[in-house]
């Protein structure tokens, strides 16, 4: 298991995190890393369809990750998104 995988796990364990940044609903599979959220499918399709001058989204399980994007998503992820 590669460390960008590890810590993607390990991010998807905190609380907020286990639950879409925009609509709650469970399990996340894929981020925005320009605003360092979890979202579902359908919120990730409508984040995609925003475009990537907006919100830049990632696959959680598909996408390779540079550290850049992993450390956004460790400095916000959901909670601090939320507030």
């Amino acid at each position: 298991m590669t460390d960008q995988v590890q810590v993607l796990k390990q991010l998807l364990q905190i609380p907020a995190n286990k639950r879409c940044a925009d609509c709650g609903e469970r399990c996340p599979r894929f981020a925005s890393v320009t605003f360092g959220v979890f979202l579902c499918n359908r919120c990730f399709g409508v984040h995609r369809g925003l475009g990537t001058h907006i919100s830049r989204t990632r696959s959680v399980h598909l996408d390779k990750w540079s550290d850049e994007q992993l450390q956004a998503m460790k400095s916000i992820g959901n909670e601090k998104a939320a507030r």
